[in-house]
């Protein structure tokens, strides 16, 4: 029979027995997710005005710790949950979460690398600035609107940028436009009197085409359409005219029927001519395929879906015939 004092005794203990477990479960969870050899290193956003909460549950989806809640728990008790700064770090998933978050902490994350792809457009360039905390989503173009979407729009060069969290429009569009004027600017002077059409042209051709020999032979097919004065029916520049329509990149393809009917400026297929400006900002090679077109008997040009490839077509008939093939 169990007296009193025997029940709380084994009470006591029981209590304390939980107690190591449960601190040995919290400090189970708090250790890295990964092994060394089989470890990750990921880049993580902390952007002005993320709370811990969110910070902590955004580290466990990105599989970079353990558990949210003890990520949460451990950052209340060492009274880190306020002192969190924002940055882009690189974190490793063989670190525990006690390092990530003294990572955290510290700030050792103040600039981040982020890679402009070849013919992002104004409004791709705004999204990726903003996925990396670069710059709030919209201000990209609300300052390139401000500015002049001429001076902006193809001139922000495709490369690779270093930026801080939380920069200003202005710093980085002057970053943008410095990289141009070095690597793209020298190409375009070749022939200055068509410095402006020529970018435009390389826009069109960077979207369109990956090969360089493809894409010269596309320059020399538009360039001898708008001699014709056929309208030029690219692709890419209605997906820009939905662009300018909604205010924001999107998913374009598949084309419809309707998105062909666009009334704007830079719809190819009902306006003759090249487009008022560049559709995205070109990389070297596709103004340098701007700038060499080659002849050839092809007035029609199309993209495999899964080749990439480009295939060409002298006659309409011939080009509906590779339409229905490629284009099922």
């Amino acid at each position: 029979m169990l007296l009193p004092g025997n029940f709380k005794h084994i009470a006591g203990i029981s209590l304390v027995a939980l107690g190591l477990v449960g601190f040995g479960f919290f400090l189970a969870v708090l250790q890295p997710v990964a092994l060394p050899v089989r470890a990750e290193g990921k880049t993580f956003v902390v952007r002005p005005g993320d709370g811990f909460r969110d910070i902590a549950d955004r580290l466990a989806q990105a599989r970079l710790i353990r558990s949210a809640a003890a990520f949460k728990f451990l950052s209340v008790i060492t009274g880190s949950a306020g002192a969190i700064k924002p940055g882009g770090y690189l974190l490793r998933s063989d670190a525990s979460s006690a390092t990530i978050l003294k990572t955290l902490v510290r700030g050792d994350g103040r600039e981040i690398e982020v890679r402009i792809p070849e013919g992002a457009s104004l409004y791709e360039t705004d999204s990726l600035l903003a996925e990396n905390g670069i710059l709030e989503r919209g201000a990209l173009t609300q300052f390139a609107a401000a500015l002049s979407p001429e001076n902006t729009e193809g001139r922000l060069f495709p490369d690779t940028y270093r930026f801080f969290i939380a920069s200003e429009p202005r710093d980085v569009v002057q970053k943008f436009l410095a990289a141009f004027e070095e690597k793209a600017q020298p190409l375009l002077d070749q022939n200055p009197k068509k410095a402006q059409a020529n970018l435009i042209l390389a826009s069109l051709i960077e979207r369109e085409v990956p090969d360089m020999h493809d894409r010269r032979v596309v320059a020399g097919m538009l360039l001898k359409r708008l001699a014709s004065k056929m309208p030029l029916q690219v692709d890419a520049t209605v997906c820009y005219a939905k662009e300018i329509r909604d205010g924001h990149d999107g998913a374009c393809h598949p084309i419809t029927a309707s998105d062909l009917k666009i009334d704007s400026p830079y719809n190819t297929y009902l306006y003759a001519g090249l487009p008022p400006g560049p559709i995205g900002s070109p990389g070297r090679e596709a103004i340098q395929a701007a700038l060499t077109p080659l002849d050839s008997p092809y007035w029609f040009y199309l993209s495999d879906p899964l080749t990439k490839k480009t295939i060409f077509s002298v006659t309409l008939e011939e080009h509906a015939a590779n339409r229905a093939k490629y284009l099922k």
